[in-house]
């Protein structure tokens, strides 16, 4: 068996990819059409992919989405490590390291400030080891019981109806279509709590949220406030998520009325509502009035700073994440 090879993704290796992800991922990686909606839609540049040849075939993938943070106040290009996958004929070759390492070496040549991820099991040990990146913190998914288990798997054995759905608008607050300049102005007024954080305007939610194939729905309060929910299965568990709330600061009464309706748009499948709280208190209260209590389950933050003229922040509570900001959510 000959070396492995590192080379630039190419749409040739396409249908490679996407075996891949689906072949070595939990949830069966991304479709065609996920593929295309993620890669080619993002509206930020570059495109930062890799993959790893053996013996003439496609082994190894990886990419580094880029998005348009706030860091230390600033707007700059930043990366997430995400999307990868390898054969398990070559596993043990230090195929994922090589990937990323490509990945950061053009990242930093275009620009990049910094490159983050939520590790898993399977590539924290990397991360924090040869490869040299930070951990940040492990960040608390909440979640809000909102049927018991058994009802859940029980409903999943019948056959479902097209279309059905609870649907209950709560007062005040109206579905988006579209993402405009109502929530560019929300993002404006909740972005000085958030410290370092994805930069939330228009061209980036409707790429992320109004364009997927992953059914998310969005509503807004006012010109104010906005969330965005998904319903999917996890582990054959049919949840929802809160992918994100965007509120201004000490909002309490905003944030509480869009998780009234965050709880409305789950379904009638799903067995939790689940999200990740922003740090700001009056916020943090109006999950916990509205039934969320912390989870058992944590993201493993860690980063890696590309930019000479940036320091990466090593303090969990200096940065803001949604569950939107991750690939599997």
């Amino acid at each position: 068996m000959t070396a492995f090879e590192i080379v630039e993704y190419g749409p040739d290796r396409r249908a490679d990819y996407v075996r891949l992800l689906r072949d070595t991922r939990d949830g069966g990686g991304l479709s065609a059409e996920e593929f295309d909606w993620w890669f080619d839609g993002n509206p930020t540049p570059p495109r930062l992919m890799a993959v790893a040849e053996l013996d003439g075939g496609v082994v190894g993938v990886a990419s580094h989405t880029p998005y348009r943070m706030r860091l230390d106040g600033r707007e700059r290009l930043a990366t997430a490590s995400v999307h990868a996958g390898t054969d398990p004929v070559a596993r043990g070759q230090g195929i994922f390291r090589a990937l990323e390492v490509r990945n950061e070496e053009v990242g930093r040549r275009a620009g990049v400030a910094a490159s983050l991820a939520f590790a898993s099991k399977s590539t924290e040990n990397l991360f924090l080891g040869p490869l040299g990146w930070s951990e940040i913190g492990r960040l608390r998914v909440w979640m809000r019981v909102l049927r018991p288990v058994a009802a859940a798997r029980r409903a999943l054995g019948r056959s479902p109806v097209p279309g059905k759905r609870v649907r209950r608008d709560i007062g005040g607050v109206r579905p988006i279509a579209r993402f405009d300049e109502s929530t560019d102005r929300a993002y404006e007024l909740a972005a000085p709590a958030y410290g370092n954080h994805v930069v939330r305007d228009a061209a980036f939610m409707n790429w992320r949220y109004a364009d997927s194939p992953w059914g998310y729905r969005a509503f807004r309060l006012g010109d104010r406030a906005f969330a965005i929910v998904r319903e999917k299965t996890q582990r054959g568990t049919p949840i929802a998520v809160v992918a994100d709330l965007v509120a201004p600061p000490e909002s309490f009464r905003e944030t509480r009325t869009l998780l009234q309706q965050a709880v409305a748009a789950a379904g009638p499948e799903a067995v939790a509502l689940f999200a990740l709280p922003p740090r700001d208190p009056a916020q943090r209260r109006a999950f916990a009035a509205s039934g969320f209590v912390p989870s058992p389950t944590t993201l493993h933050f860690v980063a890696i700073a590309l930019a000479d003229d940036f320091e990466l922040p090593l303090d969990p509570a200096a940065w803001h994440f949604s569950l939107g900001d991750t690939d599997f959510f």
